[in-house]
């Protein structure tokens, strides 16, 4: 089985701050590695201004064909996202494949998802992003049906049959996944009839969220450091000590320019969020760029339908200050805890304790 090699390209417009490509160029980099791709090369080009059919200037494209010839690197990948007609034109120039951000994230998602629900989400995130941009491969996913001759009469384009294939696929899973949203619903319903109260971990991929999950239900949830490590919503039950409990919530991890066709696919799970009482947002203590993941987690939540006084009413729990030896401690509206020994732990508890009275 052949490899595939690969060069990473992010392009930083004149206005782009340099840390955040910097950061993007890391989180593609991890998850390009995650997918078993070889990276021979990768870099920040800086452009004054975007080349609209192309996306990267003549200049720099020549440059990139002559690494791909030289590396025998069999695709591109481009930290950015790429309109259909860029991302044909590019491989029609570099005579190898192209992808993009989003599609190098739903790759991973791809893989990720365990549930049901997880996959036809991530099903239906793919469809909608590959609809626009068809290949021939489509057709031998239907056709284990036994043929497709009742979607298009006689002479019916190819691409026009796999277009209709797909849009069927995504209004299939749509169904479906309305029937998940109702269900929920319920779940919710019933909590809030016996007056259950929940609180939702949200915040960047990668920052601990489901090791703190683990720590506070004494699950045995999957949390190892990869980014998008979960994609199934799950809910459990924790105890704060006098008899009083609260529903513990674990979601996707958010993540720098999130494809739009996720955040619709999860709108199911991410309702969880919008509904849960409390807001916990968990921060890797030890990222240089925490301001700047805060700030992308509360645009998400902005985006998602998440009301601003719930947002401002949120907790920020600083993670793993056992890295680098700091104190547990508690300020206005932020902890900081270590989810991997449990310190800080007991003060979190008595936080969300205090929050059901």
């Amino acid at each position: 089985m052949n490899k595939t090699i690969s060069h990473i390209v992010h392009l930083n417009v004149d206005s782009d701050p340099k840390f955040i490509s910097e950061e993007m160029l890391s989180e593609i980099e991890n998850l390009v590695i995650n997918l078993d791709i070889i990276i021979k090369k990768k870099e920040i080009i800086k452009i004054k201004r975007i080349n609209p059919s192309t996306l990267i200037g003549d200049g720099n494209l020549l440059k990139i064909d002559q690494d791909i010839k030289k590396k025998k690197i069999n695709l591109l990948v481009v930290n950015n996202n790429l309109t259909p007609a860029q991302q044909k034109n590019l491989e029609n120039r570099l005579k190898i494949k192209v992808t993009d951000r989003t599609g190098i994230i739903l790759e991973v998602f791809a893989r990720r998802a365990k549930s049901n629900e997880g996959k036809m989400q991530v099903q239906l995130a793919e469809l909608i992003y590959r609809k626009s941009r068809l290949v021939r491969a489509w057709t031998h996913l239907e056709r284990q049906r036994g043929g497709t001759t009742f979607i298009g009469g006689p002479g019916e384009l190819q691409i026009e049959l796999d277009r209709r294939l797909i849009q069927e696929k995504i209004l299939n899973i749509k169904k479906r996944l309305r029937k998940v949203k109702r269900r929920r619903h319920l779940q919710r319903n019933l909590r809030k009839n016996n007056k259950f109260k929940t609180a939702a971990l949200i915040g960047y991929t990668n920052a601990g969220k489901t090791l703190l999950f683990n720590k506070l239900t004494k699950k045995k949830q999957s949390s190892r450091s990869r980014l998008f490590e979960t994609l199934d919503t799950k809910i459990s039950r924790v105890y704060l000590g006098a008899n009083k409990y609260i529903g513990l919530i674990d979601t996707v991890g958010f993540i720098n320019n999130i494809p739009t066709s996720l955040i619709e696919s999860f709108k199911a799970t991410l309702e969880e969020v919008n509904k849960a009482d409390i807001l916990l947002n968990i921060v890797d203590v030890n990222d240089l760029n925490a301001n700047q993941k805060i700030k992308v987690t509360k645009s998400i939540l902005i985006d998602t339908g998440v009301e601003k006084n719930k947002i401002s009413e949120m907790l920020t729990i600083y993670n793993k200050i056992d890295i680098k030896g700091l104190k547990s401690s508690y300020e206005y509206k932020k902890n900081y805890i270590s989810a991997l020994t449990g310190e800080g732990i007991a003060d979190l508890k008595r936080i969300l304790k205090n929050s059901l009275i």
